[in-house]
């Protein structure tokens, strides 16, 4: 019981978080890159990214770690395109 609420709190806090980015386009590091979206998990970034290249949405992308997922829960990742 103990483990679900501290995961439920955990996935509460990054939905707020997410909520709070907003739909305006940061800028990247890197020249020409906009962020397109936030994930919990990488394979997700790394799919939603890669399923946009392949549909001529935007011709590259990369992932960025903000904080790592771990065995107790969801992590933030950032997807960059170009």
């Amino acid at each position: 019981m103990k483990r679900f609420v501290s995961r439920a709190a955990l996935i509460a806090t990054v939905a707020l978080a997410l909520v709070g980015v907003g739909s305006a386009a940061a800028q990247a590091g890197a020249p020409g890159y906009t962020q397109q979206g936030l994930y919990g998990w990488p394979d997700q970034c790394v799919g939603v990214g890669y399923a946009g290249a392949q549909n001529h949405q935007w011709t590259s992308y990369y992932c960025e770690t903000i904080s790592p997922a771990g065995w107790n829960g969801p992590g933030l990742y950032a997807l960059w395109v170009a």
